[in-house]
């Protein structure tokens, strides 16, 4: 009988990647195969993690490695209790922040997604996705966390789509949503409304304007404001009730002359 030696250099991709697929192999990050193993008490309070997912618009960085480590120590801390523990890896497709992405690699290539046309365009995202969904899962099994990737899911899967229909449906039929009219963040490169996590805010030197709205008894109301342009819309200046500085002009009218600067 030989005696196994240990090699001159530990590698761990090699000694890493054959544990991690044993552990999957075994059923050891699915909760119904714990409790058939013996692993987990099927009478024991289950816990549940949802991954919150990374976006497909690159590779994870040191932040995703940290939030993982945290969720899989917890992940691992309950399974060792006899828990039937669960962890649901998944990506999120991003929007407009991927779609950004793949531009900018069509720009480096001289084309533009007006000259490819929505169907290649499209068919270009997609094609990201896939690449970096790959290298992201990839990323998470070298860094050993313990998800169920029998229940991976991507939030334009047709399952996650469809709840998300059903939930907006349902809350619009009770009075809880609904669709009007209202100032929204416009791109004008992108050619789309985009949220307030999508806008770049800078900070710029601006007026002070003060105008004098005459009274009909004689007098003025002093506004102060940074958009002059709305003053040609106003119909009325309102003044708080409870303060003194302007008792004596509520219930007056304006003289109906315009605002003086």
């Amino acid at each position: 009988m030989t005696e196994p030696t240990m090699p001159k250099a530990y590698d761990p991709i090699k000694v890493e990647e054959e544990l991690y697929n044993w552990w999957e192999q075994q059923g050891f990050f699915r909760p119904e195969q714990q409790i058939e193993s013996g692993l987990a008490d099927p009478n024991a309070e289950s816990f549940v993690i949802s991954m919150p997912p990374p976006n497909v618009t690159g590779a994870l960085h040191l932040g995703h490695a940290i939030t993982s480590s945290v969720e899989d120590m917890l992940i691992r801390y309950n399974r060792m209790q006899g828990r039937p523990t669960l962890w649901v890896p998944g990506t999120d497709h991003a929007g407009i922040a991927t779609q950004n992405v793949v531009e900018r690699m069509l720009d480096k290539q001289g084309i533009t997604r007006q000259e490819l046309g929505r169907e290649r365009f499209v068919e270009e995202v997609w094609s990201w996705k896939a690449e970096y969904h790959g290298r992201i899962t990839a990323q998470q099994k070298r860094m050993g966390i313990s998800s169920d990737w029998s229940r991976e899911r991507f939030t334009l899967d047709d399952g996650l789509s469809n709840a998300v229909r059903e939930a907006f449906i349902t809350l619009y039929n009770e009075g809880l949503i609904y669709r009007g009219k209202r100032l929204v963040n416009w791109c004008p490169r992108c050619q789309s409304a985009i949220s307030d996590l999508e806008v770049e805010y800078e900070e710029e030197n601006g007026k002070f304007y003060t105008f004098r709205y005459p009274i009909k008894e004689g007098g003025h109301l002093e506004v102060s404001t940074t958009r002059p342009e709305t003053i040609l819309g106003d119909t009325a200046v309102a003044v708080h009730p409870d303060d003194e500085r302007y008792q004596h002009l509520i219930g007056q009218d304006g003289a109906g002359a315009h605002a003086q600067p």
